[in-house]
């Protein structure tokens, strides 16, 4: 089959190029070959002529329906909005923002309901797919960033020959950025994609993983941090290990790297905003000071403003259909990550919303994070404030530890460890209160919950 390397206006475009007999999806219940999705692309089309044209919204019960349907759904719709499942009681305010006239719903690998809100509108020849997706705060005042099909594929490998070579397993929603964009790259390359269910546990995650020869794999940091905790991780087979979400500290660079030395390891800037900003493959913790020179020769530009990095990309989202940007008049977006340079080297400290106020100085949770999780007891640290009435806050912590340490008493552990943070931390920074804990939990974007 021919291997044309233009980017597709419709997923099923891009399905159509790979050999049809190559299995594009693998879940719990079945396998589904490219023809498998052709075909059922084909059968919805007749069987709803009246969705053509139209605004979806699409609600999925399940990961694994919506990995069946979406390229299904995209050769049919003229946008596409895809409804995170934190989005509830949002939903009416979204469906008017993007001018939504149907409701798909899928569950079980099948259309449970499609709800008519108003007629669609006659397709426009040559006009590209459009996707809607919600950045990851859909409380308060949710946004919605709109996406065109080429823009979302624009850093995706499209060699179907090589894509042959791996099968990539899904950790992400594909209702988010980060699962739509693993999603798509297994398409654009001809892969397999794994997909579990949603409510599997990680040792579960990594037997289905396993089963099917896994060989790639995108996940948070903190995803990363759970899975090499299970005795299992090392079953897995690694080819290809990208980390975005999450700033990638050395801790879990080195640890990867160590666990599986001969997998290529990434780590992504990207968001639902900029899109993907830029890749770092030398497995160090930040980027080079490069990146910020005027010929860096990425496909972004990147600027530090007061501490905060600023991006401009031409691959990021056409326009926001609800919520605004912090853009400045030169069209770059302020990311809210704070950054500082060292050793030539531009490190991120964290989220600017995030820092706690403790006593007048500004202390950043993530900063402290990684600091503790370079400690060699320490597996996973979450650090949040604590309201104090003489300093406005207090610097607290959870952390899980390693096997090898829990004999130790917790008097033990506790000062070996603020020793440890009294050397890297400035005396504001240390943590007051310590507590270890079975586990961290993660939200459904595969990020520490903070309140």
């Amino acid at each position: 089959m021919k291997n044309t390397h233009h980017k597709p206006k419709q997923l099923i475009e891009a399905i159509q190029r790979v050999p049809q007999d190559r299995v594009f999806l693998a879940t719990n219940e079945a396998h589904y070959t490219y023809y498998d999705i052709a075909q059922l692309s084909n059968q919805f089309i007749t069987a709803n002529p009246h969705l053509i044209g139209g605004n979806c919204a699409v609600i999925s019960d399940d990961r694994e329906s919506l990995a069946l349907y979406l390229p299904v759904i995209d050769s049919i719709a003229r946008t596409i909005l895809l409804l995170p499942k934190d989005a509830e009681g949002h939903e009416d305010a979204f469906f008017q923002s993007a001018e939504i006239n149907y409701v798909i719903q899928l569950s079980g690998c099948q259309v449970s309901r499609i709800r008519i809100l108003s007629k669609g509108q006659e397709p426009q020849k040559n006009e590209p797919a459009s996707y809607i997706l919600a950045t990851s705060g859909t409380t308060g005042t949710p946004k919605l960033a709109s996406y065109h099909l080429d823009a979302l594929l624009s850093s995706a490998k499209s060699d179907i020959n090589l894509g042959k070579d791996f099968t990539w397993g899904l950790t992400y929603d594909i209702n988010r950025f980060a699962g739509l964009q693993v999603y798509l790259q297994s398409i654009s390359s001809g892969s397999t994609l794994v997909v579990p269910s949603n409510s599997a546990t990680m040792t579960e995650l990594i037997e289905v993983f396993s089963r099917e020869s896994v060989n790639a794999l995108s996940g948070t940091p903190s995803f990363w941090r759970k899975l090499l905790m299970e005795p299992l991780h090392g079953e897995l087979q690694l080819k290809r290990i990208t980390l975005g979400g999450e700033i990638s500290n050395q801790s879990v660079l080195s640890a990867l790297s160590q666990r599986y030395s001969t997998a290529a390891i990434v780590h992504i800037y990207a968001s639902t905003e900029a899109g993907v900003g830029f890749v770092v493959k030398d497995k160090k913790e930040g980027f080079p000071v490069s990146f910020i020179e005027d010929d860096s020769g990425l496909a972004c530009q990147l600027k530090i403003v007061e501490g905060n990095l600023w991006i401009k990309s031409s691959n990021g989202c056409s326009k926001f259909i609800r919520g605004t940007l912090d853009i400045d008049r030169d069209g770059f977006i302020n990311t809210g990550d704070m950054v500082k340079i060292e050793n030539n080297r531009v490190i991120f400290l964290g989220r600017e919303s995030g820092s706690i106020n403790v006593g007048g100085n500004k202390v950043m949770p993530e900063k402290i994070e990684s600091i503790l999780e370079h400690h060699s007891s320490v597996v996973m640290a979450k650090v949040f404030s604590k309201s104090n009435p003489v300093l406005g806050s207090l610097v607290a912590c959870e952390i899980t530890i390693e096997d090898s340490v829990k004999c130790l008493s917790s008097k033990d552990l506790k000062r070996s460890i603020l020793s440890f943070c009294r050397e890297h931390l400035e005396p504001f920074e240390v943590p007051a209160l310590f507590k270890v804990v079975d586990s961290i939990p993660i939200n459904a974007t595969g990020k520490k919950v903070r309140s």
